[in-house]
This record gives C-alpha cells, sequence and structure tokens, in this order.
C-alpha cells in the first residue's frame, strides 16, 4: 500500500470515530426565552394610565374616528361608547383601552386566537371568570372586561416605577409570569411599543 492510500485510510477512521460523540458539545444559542429586564427598557411617550377629562367630546370623537377606520359607523359607535363608558367607571385611559383593543383584534368583536382567546380585548376564559364576563362576544361586556381587567393590572404594578410596562406586559404574558420574573419576553416589549404607538396615533 503506498503513501498516498494509507493516508487515505487514516483520515476515513478517524471521520468515523470522531462522528460517534454526536453533538453533545453543541449548544444552540438560546434568544427566544431570554427576559428582558425594565431597567433596560427605553420607551418614551407613555401615556398617563388613568381616566383623564378633557374638555367636550374630544376622547370620544379621536376614538370614534380611530375605532371607524376598522369597522362600520354604527358599531364604531357601539364599541366607541363601552370603551368611554368603562374606561371612566374603572378609572383607566380610554385611549389606552383603545389602542390596547386595536392590536389585540383591530376591534373585531368575533376574533378567536390560537390561544382561545376571544372579543376586542383578546379575553380568555380565565380573564372572563375573573372579571365577571359571561359573554366575551358582546361588545360592551367585552369592552368592561378588558377595562377591568387593564385596571387590575394598572393597580397590581403600581409599586413598581415601570407600571405602564408591567401592566401591558402581564396582559400578554400573564401579570404572575412578569412579576416573578421582574421582565418579560424579547417578543413582549415589540408589543407594549406597538400599543403606544397606536395610542399616540388615537
Amino acid at each position: 500500500m503506498d503513501g498516498v492510500s494509507v493516508i487515505v485510510v487514516v483520515l476515513f477512521v478517524a471521520t468515523i470515530f470522531s462522528s460517534l460523540g454526536g453533538d453533545k458539545g453543541h449548544r444552540p444559542k438560546e434568544t427566544a426565552s431570554e427576559p428582558v429586564a425594565f431597567t433596560q427598557e427605553v420607551i418614551s411617550n407613555l401615556p398617563e394610565p388613568d381616566y383623564y377629562a378633557e374638555t367636550g367630546e374630544a376622547p370620544y370623537t379621536s376614538i370614534l374616528n380611530f375605532v371607524s377606520q376598522y369597522r362600520q359607523e354604527d358599531e364604531a359607535k357601539v364599541i366607541t361608547s363601552s370603551i368611554v363608558k368603562y374606561a371612566k367607571d374603572y378609572d383607566v385611559n380610554p385611549k389606552l383601552v383603545t389602542a390596547l383593543m386595536a392590536r389585540e383584534s383591530r376591534f373585531n368583536p368575533s376574533a378567536v386566537s390560537s390561544s382561545g382567546a376571544v372579543g376586542l380585548g383578546q379575553l380568555l376564559p380565565s380573564t372572563c371568570t375573573t372579571v365577571g364576563i359571561a359573554d366575551p362576544y358582546d361588545i360592551d361586556q367585552n369592552a368592561k372586561g378588558t377595562a377591568r381587567y387593564m385596571k387590575y393590572l394598572l393597580d397590581r404594578f403600581e409599586k413598581y416605577n415601570q407600571r405602564m410596562q408591567f401592566a401591558l406586559a402581564g396582559y400578554l404574558e400573564g401579570p404572575n409570569a412578569v412579576e416573578r420574573q421582574l421582565g418579560y419576553k424579547s417578543h413582549t416589549s415589540s408589543y407594549i411599543r406597538d400599543i403606544i404607538n397606536i395610542y399616540h396615533k388615537i
């Protein structure tokens, strides 16, 4: 056997043995589940979370004009009236509730997610039970449940400097997860920014 043949055989055998170790040393890069600390968040122009009084019809009119981009006029009026009513009842900024609904369902009362969340605010069955909602497909009930749940989240995270971010993150991920980690997953940051950006368009 000549020298070249010996080298080929040695390389072949070495390749076979090296492959027997599998990929135990390989660790894929982890990105999706990394929590993001709020101290690292840079989200500007956050709205006031509580209900605010404006003169005349300003909140109603601006909300109606925005909702009307997605729904027919009659339905847009029903949605807007419910948002304004329950935002006031639960002392939540009505434009914040509007922006949240726009991000969740684009104001489609019949929207159903793959996780079973329903209606304008995409309320889960467990959330409906918590906020006392019997029919999440009903516009008025869903608006009530969304405003009430948002108020609950804002109150729960009131002790944190990042109250607004925590509350919105809790709406998406669940408040227990956010409070346990004192942070949230990277994709939630985009969700929060989407809602804030929508808010400033209303």
